[in-house]
């Protein structure tokens, strides 16, 4: 939590200065996304089956830490973002 906490910090410290955070911002999120999943998921291991009824608040966090991970881009694409930041990858040519 706390590298995540730093990164954002910094992402936003330097997007105030006008300067280019695409690479922390993608960090950032990959960070936050595998955090969104790791929590709830150890919460329903804690928890068991009953982490799984809809009642619990467990439930509607796995459910909800999976789909935001989706929606803002997934681990796949932040990791594609990073690599061609990084010169790792290359983009594809186009067709």
């Amino acid at each position: 939590m706390e590298s995540l906490r730093a990164l954002t910090y910094r992402a936003g410290e330097l997007y105030v200065q006008g300067q280019d955070v695409l690479e922390l911002a993608s960090m950032a999120k990959l960070k936050a996304g595998r955090l969104n999943r790791i929590v709830p998921d150890t919460c329903l291991q804690f928890w068991g089956g009953m982490g799984f009824t809809w009642e619990n608040k467990v439930s509607r966090m796995y459910r909800d830490g999976r789909l935001g991970s989706i929606g803002g881009g997934a681990d796949e694409v932040m990791l594609g973002i990073l690599a061609r930041i990084m010169g790792v990858a290359k983009r594809p040519a186009a067709a």
